[in-house]
C-alpha cells in the first residue's frame, strides 16, 4: 500500500479495478482505451462540492474591470483590465502569496499586487474562483481520496503537483519522466517524496524503437533511426496539400486512420486550411481547437446587426446584413430596387416592404433585461438558428451565444447605454469560443502537449519551423522576465523564461517518443510572404529539408487539371468519368482566347449574318465599333451591361447631361452674343435648379457642397466670348436628326448650331478638355472623327441651301473650343463598308486602337479577357 511514481507506463505495471485513470486530453485517454476523465474536471467537481462557483469568462473580465476602476486611474479600463488579466492568471497559477507584492520595491508590481488582490476581493463576493486559481483551491480541506493513475502530466505545474497529491489516495500511481532536458521534474519527485510518495523503478516500456533512437538523437547526438524525414514546401498550402497527399496515400495502403495523426503547434495557422483541402481530398480529418465566436457566420452576423442599428441603417452594411446567409432577409426584386435607390435611415428600408421594426432603438439607454430580449427575438423572429443548421458549427455558436445573453441578464434592472450594451456583446463575441469543427472521426490534428505518453505508427509534424515549433518566447509587457526573475530570488515561484524554454524542449523530446513506424517534419518557407527557417530542434536530430518526392495526384479537382493541360491523356478511358464534356470546351476555349490563333465565336466572330439596314446607328455607337467591334458587339447585340446602381457621386454622364440641359434652358430666349449679355446669374441658377431636379441630383450625397461649383463653371462659359462670339446667330439647339449616311441607317441629336458669317456650323459640348477618341485609321490608332462628321453630313440634309462649315468641340471645362477636325469622304466611306462588313458577316473581334484608348472606359474586360490575342492585328 502506498502512492507511487514511475517514469513510464510499462506493460509490467498493473492497475486495480478500483483505480481511475485521470489523463489531460481525449486523445490520451483514447490511446489508453479508457474513458477520458482530467485533473481538470476532478478539480471543478471537488470545488463545486465545496460550494464554490468557477467564474465564467464573462464575468472574470466583468469583475477585473471593477477591481481595475478601484485600483488603476485610467479612462481606458476595459483595455487596462485585457492587459493585465493574462498577467494575474500567471500569479493565480503559480499560488504566489498577493499580500507580498505590494511590498515590493518596484511601482509597477505593487500595483500588480494591489489590483489582483481586489479581483479576487470581488470573486470571493460573488463566491467565485478564476480558472486559474482552480487547482489550488480544490486541494483546499480535500475530505476524500481515491486511487488514481494519473498519466501525460509530464511536466506538471506546482498547482497540479498539490493537487494530485491532496486527492491521490493508496495505490496511486502518478506517471513522472525524468530527464536533464527538464530539471523541474526532479525536484517535484522530491517535493513528493516528502509527501510520503515512493519512486518505484518501472521495467522497461513499449516505446517502439524508432521513438527510442530519435530520443538518443535529439539528447546525445545519436544516429538517426530511418523512417524519419524532412521536408520542405513553398507555402502553408502547398505544405497541407504535401502532408495530405502523403496521409490519402497510406489510406489507400491499407492504414488505418487511426493509425495516423498530424501535429502541430499552431492550430490556428493550418486548421481552416487543413480543413478545405481535407474536403477537396475527400479526407476525414477531424480538428480539436476552438475558435472565437466572432469568427463564426453567427458571430459575424452579429457584429454586423449591432453595426447597421449603432449607424442608423447605412445602406452598405444594412445590404450585408439582409442577404446574409443566416438572414436571407430581402428578395432579388428588392435587392434589385435597393441598389438604384440605396436607400439609408431605417424609412428608407421600410419604404421597400421590409419590415425592421424590432431593430428600431429610439432611447438611448434601457434596462439590461430590455436588451437582452430585444436581441433574443431578434434572433428568433429573424429564424436564424433554422438557417444556419446546414452548419454544425453555427448550431453551436447560436447556443453558445444564448448562453452568455443569459449570463448577461443580470442585474436586469440596471440601465444601459446602447454603445455600453453593444460594446459587451462585441467582448463576449471575441472572449468565447467553440470548437472549430463540432463532429467527431477522421484522422486527427493535434498539439504536441495533448499526445503526451501516446503512440501512433505515422505521425505528421507540420509547422516544424522556427517561432513555430518552439513557439517564440513572448515577454510579458506587465510583469517582464526580468521582474519574474527578481521574484523568483524573493521566493515567490514564478514561471521564467528558462522555465518555459526547458519546458517546450522536453515537450518536443516527448514528441519524439510518439511515432512506432515512421516520422515525417514539414515546414513552408514562406508564411504571409516572410521567410521560414526549419525548427532548430531539427538541426540537434541532423535533419537536413528536402522537397517531398513526386507523389500521386490527390483528387479529382487537380487531376482534372493536369489532364486538361495534358491533351493526350483526354484519350485514355481511365479519364472519362473525371472529365466532363462542358469541363473539356470550357477549357478550350480558354486556351484558344489567350492563344494566336484565329478568333472564334468566344471572340466575337458569331458568323450570324444581320441586314445593315435593319440597325439604327448613334454617332457614339458607330465610334464605338469603329474602335473595338467587341465592345460594340456586347453592348448592343449581347445587351451585357452592369446592374443598375444608385449613383453616389457624379458620374461623367450625369455631369454631361447636367451641363446639357442647362445651357438647353439657358439659351432659350438667347440668340445673339447681344442677348448673352443681358442673362443674369439669377436666370442660369433657375435653369441650373430645373435640370438638377430633373436628374434628381440633389439625391446625391453632399451635393450641396459641389453644385456652386458647377453652377460657377457654367456661368464662366456664358461669360467668355468664344461661347457665342459677337458675328454668330444660335440657329438651333438640341437639334435632333435621321439619315441615311453612307447606306447605313443614323439618328443623334445635335447639340447648337449656329450661323456665321460664311455658313452653318455645328457645335458640341464636351465636359472634358481633350478630343474625343475616334475611330481607328490605317494605323490602328484613334484618329478619325468619326461624330461630327456624321453631324455635319445630317445638318447638310436639312438644310441644303446653307453651306456647312466645319464642326468644332466645344470644352465646357477649359472654355474654348477644342478641336474642329476636318472629315476625308473616302475614309469616311471605306469606315462605313466596314461596318456593313462586320454585320453581313457576324464579325465582331477583339480589336481595340492600338494605344487601347477603347478599353480605358469599358464595361467588357471581364467578357473579352484582354490577353496574347490583342496583339492579333485584326480590322
Amino acid at each position: 500500500m502506498g502512492r507511487y511514481i514511475i517514469s513510464e507506463l510499462s506493460p509490467s505495471v498493473s492497475l486495480k479495478p478500483n483505480v481511475q485513470v485521470i489523463t489531460p486530453s481525449k486523445a490520451i485517454a483514447s490511446n489508453l482505451k479508457v474513458s477520458h476523465y482530467s485533473l481538470e474536471s476532478l478539480a471543478q467537481s471537488i470545488v463545486r462540492r465545496k460550494g464554490w462557483g468557477i467564474a465564467s469568462a464573462l464575468l472574470s473580465r466583468r469583475l477585473l474591470q471593477n477591481a481595475v476602476g478601484e485600483v488603476v486611474k485610467t479612462k481606458d479600463i476595459e483595455g487596462t483590465a485585457r492587459a493585465f488579466l493574462s498577467t494575474i492568471k500567471d500569479l493565480f497559477r503559480a499560488g504566489v502569496d498577493l499580500s507580498i507584492l505590494p511590498q515590493n520595491s518596484d511601482p509597477r508590481i505593487q500595483q500588480l499586487g494591489y489590483l489582483a488582490i481586489a479581483y479576487q476581493k470581488y470573486l470571493r463576493q460573488k463566491n467565485r474562483i478564476d480558472t486559474a486559481e482552480l487547482y489550488w483551491q480544490g486541494a483546499v480541506d480535500v475530505v476524500y481520496q481515491k486511487a488514481y493513475l494519473f498519466y501525460g502530466y509530464f511536466a506538471p505545474s506546482k498547482a497540479e503537483l498539490v493537487l494530485i497529491n491532496a486527492i491521490a489516495g493508496q495505490d496511486s500511481i502518478l506517471v513522472l519522466p525524468r530527464n536533464n532536458l527538464f530539471p523541474q521534474n526532479q525536484k517535484a519527485v522530491e517535493w513528493l517524496q516528502v509527501q510520503g510518495w515512493e519512486v518505484i523503478a518501472s521495467q522497461p516500456g513499449h516505446t517502439a524503437r524508432i521513438a527510442q533512437q530519435l530520443q538518443q538523437c535529439f539528447q546525445h547526438k545519436a544516429a538517426l533511426p530511418k523512417g524519419v524525414s524532412l521536408n520542405n514546401f513553398p507555402n502553408l498550402e502547398e505544405e497541407v496539400r504535401g502532408v495530405l497527399t502523403q496521409v490519402k496515400v497510406l489510406l489507400t495502403q491499407g492504414v488505418a486512420a487511426k493509425d495516423i495523426v498530424l501535429i502541430t503547434r499552431e492550430e490556428l495557422l493550418y486548421g481552416e486550411t487543413l480543413i478545405d483541402i481535407a474536403w477537396e481530398y475527400n479526407l476525414p480529418v477531424k480538428v480539436s481547437y476552438e475558435i472565437p465566436l466572432e469568427q463564426t457566420r453567427m458571430g459575424a452576423w452579429l457584429k454586423l446587426l449591432l453595426e447597421v442599428i449603432r449607424d442608423q441603417f447605412p445602406f452598405e452594411a444594412t445590404a450585408k446584413l439582409l442577404s446574409h446567409p443566416l438572414a436571407k432577409y430581402m428578395s432579388a426584386e428588392i435587392w434589385a430596387e435597393a441598389r438604384q435607390k440605396h436607400p439609408a435611415g431605417l424609412v428608407a428600408w421600410q419604404e421597400l416592404g421590409i419590415d425592421l421594426s424590432l431593430l428600431k432603438l429610439e432611447q438611448k439607454s434601457y434596462r439590461r433585461d430590455f436588451w437582452i430580449k430585444r436581441l433574443q427575438d431578434i434572433l428568433s423572429s429573424w429564424d436564424v438558428l433554422e438557417k444556419g443548421k446546414c452548419w454544425a458549427r453555427e448550431i453551436v455558436a447560436f447556443y453558445r451565444i444564448q448562453e452568455a445573453l443569459i449570463e448577461l441578464a443580470n442585474p436586469k434592472a440596471q440601465q444601459l447605454s446602447k454603445q455600453a450594451f453593444f460594446n459587451e456583446i462585441n467582448e463576449i463575441l471575441a472572449l468565447l469560443t467553440i470548437p472549430a469543427q463540432p463532429g467527431r472521426g477522421g484522422i486527427e490534428l493535434h498539439t504536441p502537449t495533448s499526445l503526451l505518453g501516446t503512440n501512433y505508427p505515422y505521425v505528421f509534424v507540420l509547422g516544424s519551423a522556427e517561432g513555430i515549433l518552439p513557439t517564440a518566447i513572448a515577454d510579458d509587457s506587465i510583469l517582464d522576465f526580468h521582474s519574474r526573475k527578481q521574484l523568483l530570488k524573493q521566493g515567490l515561484e514564478i514561471e521564467t523564461a528558462v522555465d518555459i524554454a526547458q519546458r517546450e524542449t522536453f515537450y518536443f523530446y516527448c514528441l519524439l517518443g510518439i511515432p512506432t513506424q515512421s516520422i515525417t517534419f514539414s515546414y513552408p518557407e514562406l508564411i504571409d510572404r516572410q521567410p521560414i527557417l526549419p525548427s532548430p530542434y531539427l538541426f540537434r536530430l541532423g535533419l537536413k529539408p528536402s522537397p517531398v518526392n513526386i507523389l500521386p495526384i490527390p483528387s479529382i479537382e487537380l487531376t482534372r487539371q493536369l489532364y486538361l493541360r495534358q491533351p493526350s491523356l483526354l484519350e485514355q478511358e481511365t479519364c472519362s468519368s473525371l472529365l466532363f464534356p462542358q469541363i473539356t470546351k470550357a477549357w478550350q476555349v480558354e486556351a484558344n482566347r489567350e492563344s494566336a490563333l484565329a478568333p472564334d465565336e468566344y471572340d466575337g466572330v458569331i458568323k450570324i449574318k444581320i441586314n445593315p439596314q435593319s440597325k439604327i446607328f448613334s454617332a457614339s455607337q458607330l465610334t464605338q465599333l469603329g474602335q473595338c467591334p467587341f465592345k460594340w458587339f456586347s453592348a448592343r447585340l449581347l445587351k451585357l451591361k452592369e446592374l443598375t446602381e444608385a449613383e453616389s457621386d457624379l458620374s461623367a454622364a450625369f455631369r454631361g447631361n447636367l451641363y446639357h440641359r442647362t445651357l438647353e434652358l439657358s439659351l432659350e430666349q438667347i440668340k445673339t452674343a447681344s442677348d448673352l449679355a443681358k442673362f443674369n446669374q439669377e436666370q442660369l441658377a433657375k435653369a441650373f435648379a430645373t435640370a438638377e431636379q430633373e436628374l434628381k441630383l440633389t439625391q446625391l450625397p453632399g451635393w450641396e457642397a459641389q453644385r456652386q461649383e458647377h453652377l460657377d463653371l457654367l456661368m464662366l462659359n456664358l461669360a467668355t466670348a468664344e461661347f457665342l462670339p459677337p458675328e454668330r446667330e444660335v440657329v438651333a439647339k438640341e437639334t435632333k436628326f435621321e439619315t441615311q449616311w453612307y447606306g447605313l441607317q443614323v439618328k443623334g441629336q445635335v447639340d447648337r448650331i449656329d450661323r456665321t458669317n460664311t455658313g452653318l456650323t455645328v457645335i458640341d459640348y464636351k465636359t472634358s478638355g481633350v478630343t474625343p477618341a475616334g475611330i481607328k485609321d490605317a494605323t490602328g490608332k484613334a484618329n478619325i472623327d468619326i461624330q461630327l462628321a456624321v453631324y455635319q453630313d445630317a445638318i447638310a440634309e436639312q438644310y441644303p441651301d446653307e453651306s456647312i462649315e466645319p464642326a468644332a468641340y466645344y470644352s465646357i471645362t477649359k472654355q474654348k473650343t477644342i478641336s474642329r477636325p476636318q472629315k476625308d469622304p473616302e475614309e469616311l466611306a471605306a469606315f462605313a463598308e466596314q461596318v456593313k462588313f462586320h454585320l453581313e458577316q457576324g464579325h465582331y473581334p477583339v480589336a481595340p486602337d492600338v494605344d487601347r484608348k477603347a478599353c480605358r472606359y469599358c464595361d467588357y474586360d471581364l467578357v473579352c479577357r484582354q490577353g496574347d490575342r490583342l496583339s492579333r492585328k485584326d480590322n
